[in-house]
């Protein structure tokens, strides 16, 4: 499925670690829980751009745990799926929205962006 550019912030070419928790959300053939092993291709403060071996469902709210393995930082974090595209014979594309839920941190995650928005806006 094609998507239109939807992203509403800056987005930074970052190829990083996530893993993505499927629970019983997803189709009815899978497990109860599953836990992906994917890559993010870009990522911004509302949303991330995602490579996976596994079609997501459109508007499924998915936890992800996303690892920078540069600087050490790790982050939980909820999204929506609001698109994906199947780009090989098992490789997808998906667009995550961030939403701010329990437990997350979605504010420390805006705030990452912020700050790096202010540093290059001083140069």
């Amino acid at each position: 499925m094609k998507h239109e550019e939807q992203r509403r912030h800056e987005r930074l070419q970052r190829e990083e670690k996530i893993f993505i928790e499927v629970l019983s959300a997803s189709d009815g053939s899978s497990d109860d829980c599953i836990l992906l092993e994917c890559t993010t291709q870009d990522i911004s403060e509302s949303g991330l751009k995602i490579k996976s071996g596994y079609p997501f469902i459109i508007h499924s709210i998915l936890e992800l745990l996303i690892s920078f393995e540069s600087g050490g930082y790790r982050f939980l974090l909820t999204g929506e799926v609001k698109w994906f595209e199947k780009i090989s014979h098992n490789e997808y594309l998906a667009g995550f929205e961030l939403i701010d839920a329990e437990h997350s941190d979605y504010l420390v995650w805006q705030k990452m962006f912020q700050s790096e928005e202010r540093k290059a806006g001083s140069v």
